[in-house]
């Protein structure tokens, strides 16, 4: 076998539900395997208008010329299936929980930029549940990184710590503390948020879009993406989302079942970040995040 890490090259970002059907078709084990350098690029390509204005609508984002902040996140799921479907990856795509998002925003995109993404996954850790890893993103336009981010996923493996959607504990009494001022917006998320997200992302995972289709996961009803109500979070910040240079932070703490009513809050932080959370009517926190001013220098 080569020792060379395997690297795909792609003319244009593949297919999501392609790569769906190809992970609910795959076998691989439950048991801890080595996660070696996968990667995978897209060179030269400009999003999709049609699958842009339908993201702002289902996420509140005004048509402003821009791509919204956690958009570039869309483009790049497909490739991260792609290296998470990958022969050399050792765990099955499906069962995989999205537990922390990390992105940062060098400078505003034009919606008809011209994109390259880099995607990469290389080692794991030990988690509580199973296994941690990483998935890192870097988007170029004319030469330069512009946007980048780190999507940590966990393989949950047998026998390690309570399912992840179990793991939706009451805030803490510092998040209750930084929250303590702030007005809660209540939201009302449809029933059909799931395919309408799915519709917007390509993401057409069966836990999103029906109950009947979300059962044999483990849900009692269909879940919402844990994107779209970051996605949410940032439309509803309004200005605050619109600089130029942005670090966004979000942690999923429990899914989201559909319908629901939760409550939104924000409340500000030193150096003009805020923070932000979505939690359900009866105090269990779905979603923790801050949003900051700024970017670490691109590599």
């Amino acid at each position: 076998m080569s020792h060379t890490s395997p690297s795909l090259e792609l003319s244009q970002p593949p297919l999501l539900a392609k790569e769906l059907l190809r992970a609910a078709v795959a076998r691989r084990p439950s048991r801890p395997g080595e996660v070696p350098r996968l990667d995978v690029r897209v060179k030269g390509f400009t999003p999709d208008a049609r699958q842009l204005a339908r993201y702002r609508e289902v996420c509140g984002f005004p048509e402003d010329g821009y791509l919204p902040l956690p958009f570039p996140q869309v483009l790049a799921t497909s490739l991260h299936l792609t290296l998470l479907n990958h022969p050399a990856f050792p765990y099955r795509l499906l069962g995989m929980v999205h537990v922390r998002n990390h992105i940062q925003q060098h400078h505003r995109l034009h919606a008809g930029a011209r994109l390259s993404v880099h995607a990469w996954v290389e080692g794991q850790r030990e988690a509580r549940q199973g296994r941690e890893l990483d998935l890192h993103t870097v988007v170029e336009s004319d030469g330069a990184q512009v946007w980048s981010a780190v999507t940590t996923m966990l393989r949950r493996l047998p026998g390690m710590g309570e399912r992840p959607r179990e793991a939706g504990r009451p805030p803490s009494t510092d998040e209750a503390q930084v929250f303590a001022n702030s007005r809660p917006a209540s939201w009302s998320v449809p029933e059909n948020a799931g395919r309408r997200y799915a519709r917007a992302s390509g993401d057409y995972n069966p836990i999103h879009l029906y109950g009947f289709t979300a059962r044999p996961f483990g849900f009692p009803r269909a879940i919402v993406h844990g994107m779209w109500t970051v996605g949410r979070c940032v439309a509803e910040m309004g200005e605050a989302a619109e600089a130029p240079a942005l670090t966004l932070s979000s942690e999923f703490r429990r899914p989201l079942l559909l319908p629901s009513r939760v409550i939104f809050q924000t409340a500000p932080q030193p150096e003009g970040a805020v923070a932000y959370r979505v939690m359900a009517e009866d105090g269990q926190l779905h979603l923790l995040g801050r949003l900051s001013p700024g970017a670490s220098p691109a590599r």
